[in-house]
């Protein structure tokens, strides 16, 4: 996923030269004394959402520690975002892999409200170097995927990377 033109907004770092195109985007949302969180898993080179957990209550206090577990399998520091890169992040990986035939994980309308109301934009580029990638994901199923992404867009529009199992 790439960006041009926002000078305002933090460099990705590491989440752009990933071996992924996996990002994670914690969206945390004041409620009284606590704070409620939700978490998303977002294939950027692909799949689109793959993962949404939450709403989650959180003690305000403990945001951190939550915030270093979601990051944790990440090399270097979480980057705070503005709300409007999360959005259009995530919302724009899901019209990204719509447009491959591949929808968000179910549990997303549950946690979409608390990125907000989306203005539509998305001057975010995805995929990767200009093409889809489908990196094989230990929960994925392989075949349906590789399926939809040769009726969809065909044979030789696409990169993948998956294992051989017998």
């Amino acid at each position: 996923m790439r960006f041009t033109g926002h000078p305002e907004w933090p460099d990705t770092g590491p989440a752009e030269t990933g071996a992924s195109g996996l990002v994670i985007v914690v969206a945390a949302c004041e409620r009284g004394s606590s704070v409620r969180v939700c978490e998303f898993l977002v294939d950027t080179w692909c799949l689109g959402v793959k993962n949404a957990l939450g709403p989650k209550p959180v003690e305000r206090r403990k945001l951190p520690s939550f915030c270093a577990d979601a990051f944790r399998s990440y090399p270097g520091a979480p980057v705070e975002v503005p709300l409007v890169l999360a959005q259009r992040i995530v919302f724009g990986a899901i019209g990204y892999a719509r447009g491959l035939g591949f929808e968000p994980h179910a549990d997303f309308a549950k946690a979409a409200g608390h990125l907000g109301e989306w203005d539509g934009v998305c001057d975010l580029e995805f995929g990767r170097d200009g093409m889809p990638m489908y990196i094989e994901g230990t929960h994925d199923d392989t075949w349906r995927i590789m399926h939809t992404l040769r009726q969809n867009i065909g044979d030789g529009n696409f990169h993948y990377l998956a294992g051989l199992r017998s």
